[in-house]
């Protein structure tokens, strides 16, 4: 056994996060059930990044694979990341091939009609639950995905779920045949969010919706829960402290609490990235941001 440049891992820390490229995450362990198949999602991870990235090329879209996050879960039973004993022993302690994945998170960011402030992200979450893909803009100063349409977005679980996986392709293909009219559409609604100006009370109240979603969601009286028409809560109780604690923080350092709607919703997208938000939870929290917003300022999508 030789240990000499072999890429290692840990998942022990306190993220339990770790940044891989393509080409390290298909040296990682994969798992076959008995027939000989990916074990889980019906394809392997690296598989699926590589099929979009095809379909990004064959309509001729201009892309780059950005890092690829992997995520340990205490999930019983069926954790995020698996290592296997015989490869430790073959490739050295914590070796990268000794390591099964699966919870990954990674963008594919189309660079076809960027501006100087976004470009499109094709954001691919890989986990145990199954599969979710969605489109939207990248901003790019602070990598911030916006998702602004939860019809954005196809999984193969849970609500409207799409379980075959060969229907998911077909929808992500569709969304790359009108790439230029969801380009045009986004750019639209982030050009909207830049000319409406918010203030302390605005974004006091926004918080306080914030807020009384995340109780009625959480809430044992069904009632409650009910009157909810967001599929999940755009911020959790500790990410809406953040988001808080990160608007003052602008509104001092700039001196004053006006600003823009768009600058607003930047400061809660920045939670809605791997290692801050649990990977299943960063696509619909998303779009669930962009929904309110959209209702609360009263957002016309063009």
């Amino acid at each position: 056994m030789t240990t000499e440049n072999i890429r290692t891992l840990n998942f022990t820390g306190v993220n339990s996060i770790e940044t891989l490229t393509l080409d390290e995450l298909k040296q990682t362990y994969l798992e076959h059930n008995i027939s000989g198949n990916p074990m889980h999602n019906g394809i392997y991870h690296y598989d699926l990044i590589e099929r979009i990235g095809d379909i990004c090329t064959n309509h001729g879209l201009d892309f780059v694979i950005a890092d690829i996050f992997a995520a340990q879960n205490k999930r019983k039973g069926y954790e995020g990341v698996a290592v296997a004993p015989h490869l430790e022993e073959k490739y050295g302690k914590n070796a990268l091939q000794a390591h099964a994945l699966r919870r990954v998170f990674t963008t594919i960011k189309i660079n076809t009609l960027e501006d100087d402030d976004s470009n499109t992200g094709l954001a691919i979450a890989y986990h145990q639950n199954g599969i979710q893909i969605a489109i939207g803009p990248n901003v790019k100063i602070c990598t911030n995905q916006c998702i602004l349409s939860k019809e954005r977005i196809v999984q193969t679980y849970g609500a409207n779920k799409v379980s075959d996986l060969n229907k998911v392709m077909e929808i992500v293909d569709d969304w790359m045949h009108n790439f230029n009219a969801h380009r045009a559409h986004d750019v639209n609604v982030l050009n909207k969010m830049k000319t409406i100006q918010t203030n302390y009370r605005d974004v006091m109240e926004l918080i306080g919706n914030l807020t009384s979603i995340r109780v009625s969601k959480d809430s044992k009286h069904g009632s409650l829960r009910g009157k909810i028409k967001l599929d999940t809560y755009p911020l959790t109780q500790a990410q809406i402290t953040e988001f808080t604690e990160g608007y003052l923080l602008k509104c001092l350092m700039q001196e004053s609490d006006v600003m823009s709607l768009y600058d607003v919703y930047n400061i809660a997208t920045e939670l809605h990235k791997p290692g801050i938000t649990d990977m299943s939870n960063i696509i619909p929290q998303n779009a669930a941001w962009a929904e309110l917003i959209t209702e609360h300022f009263e957002l016309v999508e063009a």
